[in-house]
């Protein structure tokens, strides 16, 4: 490969963080919803918003690569050079992603089960038959010890699929976490290839990438779930596969796009095409049913990603802010402990409103009107659209949860910082 060197930015581009938590906002949202009425969700296919995390992953392993291969060090990388580029990534990874993976077990596992009023409301007879904590506990415990995927891709675990003939159940304390484990794998895997045979992976990641589009096209016409196996693959890993690659295609024309003199006419023109993606992508995500927008999004979310890279546009440096950054170091964390948040949250506010497991719709009275039309239902039990009261509750707690787990993590390694600290000065005083 020729030595270039790239005109990359100098200073940090922010406004792709400002996308990184928008769409961990609309995940977010999404499994909220999986909780109401399927007439009155916004956003009944919104897990494609997974799609924008897998894209930008690529993006980046094959943006440090070749930050390598043109600046650092050009030379061509050994096998055991390229292996360790690949283990390096698997680092960061888990260490971004372990310390909060183990406070929101702990919060699913034992803080929400002390705090009968978060427990997901029974019905009928059951209704009655409320657990205690132990009971809740232990049950929470199995769930994760005898889910799908078991301990063997621990990142991935509790998956929380049930799945027996007739059922299909979501019953794990954190169902997201699919997500992680063919990010890891899939990730490494990227890693390796493109520092060791870069040129070909610049060449097959496109082909990788169309072809894995519309073998989901094909063989996937309701959804594209993360359990549904795909030959020798599940769904999750042939998702990683071919929208990683998808991410590292769009880094080449990243590449191409910012060697460009952008003049005002041009600026404008890209401006407008932007905004169209953005109209578009909303388009085909508000209240868009499961099926073929599924795949007409991915495209879409491809240009985001690769327009924040560029950062030419009014939108781009307008989104372009240091504090955009803070927004994006949230969403790994927000994304993991999200979703018993919204159990959580819809759980609390059903009691809230209507009194109690069981009882008929008609709520507290004494309720303020900003929180009568929640959890999907209105104070007469008709099935709504997601409220501006369950947007700013739910998604304000889960930020806030985050912000306390980041809090909890920073004291933890601030004073095991301090104990090294002390135990070297002791030793070096000896």
């Amino acid at each position: 490969m020729p030595i270039e060197t790239l005109a990359e930015k100098k200073s940090r581009v922010h406004s792709v963080e400002f996308w990184r938590f928008a769409f961990m906002v609309i995940l977010a949202l999404y499994h909220l919803e999986i909780m109401y009425p399927l007439a009155a969700r916004l956003m009944p296919s919104g897990t494609t918003a997974v799609e924008f995390f897998f894209i930008l992953a690529g993006f980046t392993i094959a943006m440090s690569a070749s930050h390598r291969l043109t600046t650092s060090d050009p030379r061509k990388l050994t096998t055991r050079e390229a292996h360790g580029m690949a283990v390096d990534y698997i680092k960061k990874k888990l260490v971004a992603i372990y310390p909060v993976l183990a406070l929101g077990l702990v919060i699913s596992l034992v803080v929400i089960p002390m705090i009968p009023s978060l427990q997901f409301p029974a019905f009928g007879s059951a209704a009655a038959e409320v657990p205690g904590f132990w009971a809740r506990l232990a049950d929470q415990l199995r769930t994760l010890i005898t889910s799908d995927w078991e301990w063997l891709m621990l990142v991935g675990t509790p998956m929380g699929l049930v799945q027996t003939p007739g059922t299909f159940e979501f019953a794990a304390p954190i169902l997201p976490l699919w997500f992680l484990t063919p990010l890891l794998v899939v990730g490494y895997l990227y890693t390796f290839l493109i520092h060791r045979k870069y040129d070909l992976m610049m060449f097959l990641a496109p082909l990788i990438a169309i072809l894995g589009h519309v073998f989901f096209a094909l063989n996937t016409p309701i959804s594209i779930h993360f359990s549904m196996q795909m030959g020798i693959f599940d769904a999750a890993t042939m998702r990683a596969i071919s929208q990683m690659a998808l991410g590292i295609s769009i880094f080449q024309l990243y590449r191409y796009m910012i060697r460009r003199e952008w003049t005002l006419p041009k600026k404008i023109l890209l401006q407008v095409f932007e905004l169209f993606v953005i109209w578009r992508f909303i388009d085909l995500t508000y209240q868009a049913g499961v099926g073929i927008n599924n795949f007409r999004r991915i495209p879409y979310v491809a240009i985001i990603i690769l327009l924040s890279f560029v950062n030419v546009t009014f939108l781009s440096k307008l989104l372009n802010r240091k504090f955009m950054e803070s927004l994006g170091k949230l969403t790994l964390s927000m994304f993991i402990i999200h979703f018993p948040i919204a159990v959580g949250y819809f759980s609390f506010m059903w009691r809230l409103r209507f009194r109690g497991p069981g009882t008929p719709p008609g709520g507290y009275q004494g309720l303020p009107m900003f929180l009568r039309r929640t959890i999907g239902m209105s104070e007469f039990g008709d099935p709504i659209s997601i409220s501006i009261a369950d947007i700013v509750i739910y998604i304000g707690t889960t930020i806030i949860v985050t912000l306390l787990i980041h809090l909890i993590i920073f004291g933890i390694k601030s004073m095991i910082s301090k104990r090294r600290n002390k135990t070297e000065i002791e030793t070096s005083s000896l």
